[in-house]
């Protein structure tokens, strides 16, 4: 009785908290290599593995929602929403970068001269995917992360009480 909490733990707990903190270390990887979106979706089908194993050992019949069981599902909706931002940062370097996104990037900002009257110049000086494509990969890592954080703190210590 006092190894089944342990083998759980070690078994699904902690494979499921290591999966949701490496699925926001995707945008690490260099896009070129074209890793990204396969590693977004390998940890995608691994949460659906768990996710599958949870609901298998829980009774059918049961009032409540296990929390477990809802952290494994919100941790497989964020890598659903990685997978998502991966395509779409991949579709996004084939045009020029929206505004906004020149905007958020404040090292492009810093590098790169857009505001000059001269239409000719404006096109040659206009920022490119690839200038500002490692510092939004920074921010969207940034942001997963503290999500994930976040996410398993609140869940964990739900657990503990």
């Amino acid at each position: 009785m006092k190894r089944r909490p342990l083998f759980y733990i070690f078994t699904i707990m902690f494979p499921v908290v290591l999966l949701l903190f490496l699925n926001s270390f995707v945008f690490l990887l260099p896009s070129q290599s074209g890793e990204q979106t396969s590693m977004a979706v390998s940890i995608l089908l691994s949460f659906q593995l768990f996710l599958s194993i949870i609901r298998d050992s829980l009774p059918e019949n049961s009032l409540t929602v296990s929390l477990f069981s809802l952290y494994v599902s919100l941790a497989n909706f964020t890598s659903v929403v990685i997978v998502i931002v991966n395509i779409l940062l991949l579709k996004m370097k084939e045009k020029p970068p929206p505004k906004w996104i020149v905007r958020m990037s404040k090292k492009a900002l810093n590098n790169v001269d857009i505001g000059n009257g001269n239409l000719e110049d404006a096109e040659q000086t206009k920022p490119k995917w690839e200038d500002i494509e490692t510092e939004f990969s920074r921010i969207c890592f940034a942001c997963f992360f503290v999500f994930s954080s976040g996410l398993t703190a609140v869940v964990l210590g739900m657990l503990t009480r």
